[in-house]
């Protein structure tokens, strides 16, 4: 009985259809991807032969490199003796060649036998087992925050427009907003309006931006002696207790991920069926319906039932905490300049100790400019432009007095003995002793 694979028994249909006739032997080459010379020895055998012609004579016959059993034998009896029982199939294949007469028996042939008698366990070369971070106990513990910059109103605007999102980590419940960019003072405006809403997080976990990390080049951080600078978001949440955890990864943060893979699907067809093409459509939406539905729909109940966000302490100005400062010198004369204006401070507020001090500029997030000078707020006047123009301008140095003008000596009487030595008065000539010199022309 012959043991045909798929490929014979196609093959044998194609030869007997060319034996019946029913087709050339150009075309049965043809369908069997064989050249016409080849095809034609194959047709030749199998009018010799029958169906066995389509059989490769090889199969069923033993390989000319084959191991012999006793070899083989010997490999697994000393994988099994306990001097090499934590031996693999590479180092034990390279003992094993050691030896002449039992010659050199690959690792791979080697692991084939091992795994057969049960003495190498298969490694799958898989991804390593991670395992779900489990959620934090209690509302407020961590919130994760993140920005993505999607095509939310799709080709309806051509706006663009970016979502900040912050989900807590222990129920999944959600506060977000829609902002022209991703940047600093959107980020900074987004985290007050949750501690004005919310209260004080336990912590807050975010990627590497800009906004969260100070990044140097090698060069710089050699400078920083390797110390990380304090972006204003760290400096505030320092200052509020709130502790900042950066992401490695974006799986480190995958609950704010999948947020967004949903928000992305969701929310964006949301839009769409409204017909939302502007950022205040979009957030008033957000704001009346879809937060309040997220946070129905998506939420889980926390394993305990306390709120751990904290209060505000008591006095805290959060405008003053993720305000962008500069600096300024105040000068003797109680003013200083900034952005090309210059401000004078008044004598109500005047303090002896201001000439030459630090005065501190906030640029806070509502857009107003604040002026403080230790742990005062001033309100300096801007001065008129001829009165800035006078204040900047260094006073003129002392002229000096001109050098005088040196005056012409009187003529050298005939009879001086200066005149009484040879004098060269031209080229090559000279004066006899006692003859006077012809005086310069006036």
């Amino acid at each position: 009985m012959l043991r045909l694979s798929r490929r014979d028994r196609d093959r044998l249909v194609i030869l007997r259809q060319v034996d019946q006739g029913i087709l050339t032997v150009s075309e049965g080459a043809r369908r069997t991807r064989l050249s016409l010379r080849q095809f034609r020895r194959l047709v030749r055998r199998f009018e010799a032969e029958g169906d066995r012609a389509v059989v490769h004579r090889a199969r069923g016959r033993r390989p000319n490199n084959t191991i012999s059993p006793e070899r083989r034998g010997r490999a697994v009896a000393q994988a099994r003796d306990p001097l090499y029982r934590d031996f693999g199939p590479t180092l034990l294949s390279e003992h094993l060649a050691r030896d002449p007469a039992f010659g050199v028996v690959h690792p791979a042939t080697l692991r084939v036998w091992l795994i057969a008698e049960g003495l190498w366990r298969v490694r799958k070369q898989g991804q390593r087992h991670r395992r779900q971070r489990e959620r934090r106990a209690a509302v407020g513990e961590l919130v994760l925050m993140d920005t993505s910059e999607h095509a939310w109103l799709e080709a309806r605007s051509s706006e663009e427009i970016a979502l900040i999102a912050m989900i807590d980590d222990a129920t999944s419940r959600l506060f977000a907003r829609f902002v022209p960019r991703d940047t600093g003072a959107a980020n900074r405006q987004m985290l007050v309006d949750y501690l004005r809403a919310q209260g004080r997080m336990g912590a807050l976990y975010v990627d590497r931006a800009s906004h969260f990390k100070a990044h140097f080049r090698a060069r710089e951080r050699r400078e920083q002696d390797q110390a990380e600078a304090l972006t204003l978001i760290r400096r505030a949440l320092g200052a509020l207790d709130i502790e900042l955890i950066l992401a490695l990864s974006p799986q480190a943060k995958g609950r704010v991920e999948r947020l967004f893979g949903t928000l992305e699907d969701r929310l964006v067809k949301e839009l769409r069926v409204r017909g939302i093409a502007t950022l205040d459509g979009a957030n008033r939406f957000l704001g009346a319906e879809f937060i309040p539905f997220w946070n129905t729909r998506f939420t889980v109940s926390p394993r305990e039932p306390l709120d751990a966000h904290r209060a505000l302490p008591e006095g805290v100005d959060l405008l003053r905490l993720f305000a962008e400062t500069d600096t300024r010198v105040i000068r003797s004369d109680f003013s200083f300049r900034y952005q090309r204006v210059s401000y004078q401070i008044e004598v109500r507020e005047a303090d002896g100790a201001m000439p030459q001090s630090s005065l501190t500029i906030e640029r806070r997030l509502d857009g107003t400019t604040r002026f403080r000078w230790r742990e005062r707020y001033l309100s300096p006047t801007v001065l008129p432009d001829a009165l800035a123009t006078a204040a900047r301008t260094p006073s003129p140095a002392p002229e000096r007095a001109a050098a005088p003008v040196a005056r012409r000596g009187r003529p050298i009487p005939a009879d001086h003995p200066w005149r009484r030595f040879p004098i060269r008065v031209g080229r090559g000539q000279a004066l006899p002793a006692g003859r006077a010199a012809p005086l310069p022309s006036p």
